[in-house]
């Protein structure tokens, strides 16, 4: 193995570097059910190649490598993890990213985010966002994807790296490497400088979503849109199955005890502070991540490293990957400290659960001896979601016109609420359906005997669906 001393220049460079559809017809209502990903390398996938760690370098390593592709001879394709390209342009979506295996009730779903990723990344470009890797900001692909399709969720993962993560981690490396002074006290004050700039920008990342959905035609009670935070990926101290000198340490979480115990306990709640006080200042909904991985962190005690006798295991292995010399041997340096592919299944086992609930707040926790499949969301607050709720006003379904056109009956349908005219309601009436364009209108035409039927017409986000008889008269002769 390396030592950390000559692998120190190495971590720190690879810890601190870290698509859309084509247009069709789509939009609220309409398209294919789509849930969408947006953010940071947490929630792109960094690190899906993993399942579990091995310090062996040898093909394969133990079975924990997922690009490894032919058996024993074992070739390695990083593209059938990190999918789309992105395993040559970094953004490193992987196939289990949470977005992607969620139990969602939607039929596509999309990754847009990027390894690597900051709040300026998602802003659109006319707002002063910028793009990753030959790609466009990610608000400005969201449009794309939200004309194109219909929209359910929108899930973001961003604000860490805007406060400093990859240099947290790289001082707390320096530190431990030269067992020099913790850098829990450095560190602090640059988070405590950087907090109320980040929850602006994590703000604005909010309101650039939310204008995107608006100008492609959504309402707030179209969709849902929930900020996460971030597990910690590291123990207690007091919860390691290494000693702060024991050589092992230095090649699976190379840091000193007390930065150890200020990383579980304090840094990475203060990081899911500052998303939190977003999300409340901007009411989203919120989904807590801060304890997810709790005893299955790197060195925690209650895991272990996979070796030939010991293949990894989603109950017994770490959820993270490695922080050492094998990182480096082994696979892409990006790719530490980051959810691995057990990991990664959890944090989408978290996602399923919320979405399948009213609108809040959550927290997710692991259960004891139990793989990814058993995790649990507890909902610590409840509120309507915008557009939702007794506030919102009743549809009113409304004939404007009525003609008869080669023998069938034509109607033209007006829907509106609160005085307004609704686009996008689904209207049905005697087998046909159609949705209203922007000025609330759509025309259907039926063929049908005289008498009477009914047409229905239903939006979501609004409290109950409309109802309408329309007389039909037999046709002059």
């Amino acid at each position: 193995m390396l030592p950390l001393r000559r692998l120190l220049p190495v971590v720190l460079c690879g810890v601190l570097c870290g698509a859309a559809p084509s247009p069709a017809f789509g939009g609220p209502g309409t398209g294919p059910t789509t849930a969408v990903a947006l953010g940071d390398s947490y929630i792109s996938g960094e690190a899906g190649r993993w399942q579990g760690n091995s310090f062996s370098v040898a093909p394969g390593n133990d079975g924990t490598d997922r690009a490894c592709t032919g058996g024993r001879l074992c070739s390695v394709d990083k593209g059938k993890v990190y999918v789309g390209g992105t395993d040559v342009n970094g953004c490193h979506r992987s196939d289990v990213a949470e977005i992607l295996t969620a139990s969602l009730p939607v039929a596509e779903r999309v990754n847009l985010a990027c390894s690597g990723g900051v709040t300026r990344n998602i802003f659109r470009a006319a707002s002063g966002g910028i793009g990753q890797n030959g790609e466009q900001p990610q608000a400005d692909q969201l449009l794309a994807v939200a004309k194109a399709k219909d929209v359910r969720l929108v899930q973001i993962s961003v604000g860490g790296n805007d406060l400093g993560f990859a240099s947290i981690v790289a001082a707390c490396l320096r530190a431990y490497a030269t067992r020099s002074t913790p850098c829990n006290e450095t560190e602090q004050a640059k988070l405590d400088a950087a907090k109320p700039r980040v929850i602006a920008d994590v703000e604005k990342a909010i309101d650039e979503v939310r204008a995107v959905m608006a100008q492609a035609g959504y309402e707030p009670g179209d969709y849902r849109l929930i900020l996460q935070t971030y597990p910690s990926v590291v123990p207690r101290a007091g919860e390691t199955r290494y000693t702060e000198n024991d050589p092992v340490r230095a090649n699976v979480c190379p840091f000193l005890d007390a930065d150890l115990t200020w990383g579980r306990d304090s840094a990475s709640q203060q990081i899911g502070g500052v998303v939190k006080t977003a999300a409340i200042n901007r009411g989203v909904e919120l989904l807590d991540l801060g304890d997810a991985f709790q005893g299955r962190e790197l060195c925690a005690r209650t895991t272990a490293l996979a070796d030939p006798l010991h293949p990894p295991s989603p109950v017994a292995s770490e959820w993270g990957r490695f922080l050492g010399a094998s990182v480096v041997l082994q696979g892409d340096l990006q790719e530490a400290f980051h959810p691995n592919a057990y990991g990664q299944m959890a944090l989408a086992s978290c996602v399923g659960q919320v979405f399948a609930r009213p609108a809040g707040a959550f927290k997710c926790t692991n259960t004891p001896g139990r793989g990814p499949e058993a995790m649990t969301v507890e909902q610590t607050a409840t509120f309507a979601a915008p557009g939702r709720g007794k506030a919102t006003p009743r549809l009113h379904l409304g004939v404007l016109r009525r003609v008869r056109r080669s023998g069938r009956t034509c109607v033209t349908f007006s829907v509106r609420a609160a005085g307004r005219p609704v686009r996008g309601a689904a209207v049905r009436f005697a087998g046909r359906r159609g949705r209203t364009a922007t000025n609330g209108r759509v025309v259907l035409c039926a063929l049908l005997a005289r008498g009477k039927a009914s047409a229905v017409a239903r939006r979501s986000g609004y409290r109950s669906s409309a109802t309408r008889t329309v007389r039909v008269r037999r046709a002059a002769r």
